[in-house]
């Protein structure tokens, strides 16, 4: 488990499980800078006033507007229904470039534990076949629920994955505190360099021990 001592914290979604994350952080990074991303500013009100920084914006919208102003180390932890890598990737590929989104290949789905498929064509993995629980402090070799070894270390299994006709890019999430993962900003900008090391069809997942998110594009460049 990864202590953000000495980084700035952004939870995107003021939701429920933001909140949580937000409040397990503050516990154990006293000292870290977190701020609250909402598009919705009444979903703002409880953070603001339990004292933390808030930015009533679209979650993706904030991170390209102050990616300038976010230091490499700085911590992004996902609490909206959109896979936030993917959507970052999306943008930021598609300002220079040709960018079509694909259905991931019944290949790749069929190398995923219990897979299912979104209504954009991505598709959903898990080690589990039941919910987890919101404290999981995910053990280093075995299940909290089962005590048994894992099927699979799924973020493994995701950036070793090959399917014929498909570059795989994964970024690993960093469990920060029990039940609350994230990935550095430094993260998001090394998968991009890397997709765009060579034009073509990727696989684009990230993704815990347990839990993962895959999604498929294609990338060209204007001219």
């Amino acid at each position: 488990m990864t202590t953000p001592s000495t980084s700035n914290i952004y939870i995107l979604g003021a939701g429920n499980f933001g909140m949580r994350a937000a409040q397990r952080l503050r516990e154990k990074s006293p000292e870290a800078k977190i701020t609250v991303v909402d598009c919705d500013k009444h979903a703002l009100t409880v953070p603001a006033d339990l004292g933390f920084e808030t930015a009533p914006m679209d979650a993706i919208s904030f991170l390209l507007l102050n990616e300038k102003r976010m230091a490499p180390e700085d911590w992004i932890v996902p609490a909206v229904p959109i896979h936030v890598a993917y959507e970052w990737v999306r943008q930021k590929i598609r300002r220079e470039n040709r960018f079509e989104e694909m259905a991931v290949p019944r290949e790749a789905e069929a190398c995923l534990p219990n897979p299912t498929r979104g209504e954009q064509g991505q598709v959903f993995a898990s080690n589990a076949t039941w919910r987890c629980p919101e404290d999981c402090p995910e053990p280093e070799d075995v299940c909290t629920v089962t005590g048994e070894s894992r099927p699979q270390i799924l973020c493994n299994t995701l950036s070793a994955m090959a399917v014929p006709g498909f570059r795989s890019v994964a970024i690993v999430s960093v469990q920060l505190a029990p039940g609350v993962g994230g990935f550095q900003l430094v993260a998001f900008r090394q998968a991009t360099t890397e997709i765009l090391a060579e034009p073509g069809n990727i696989l684009f997942s990230t993704a815990c021990k347990c839990h993962g998110v895959l999604n498929a594009f294609c990338w060209r460049p204007a001219n």
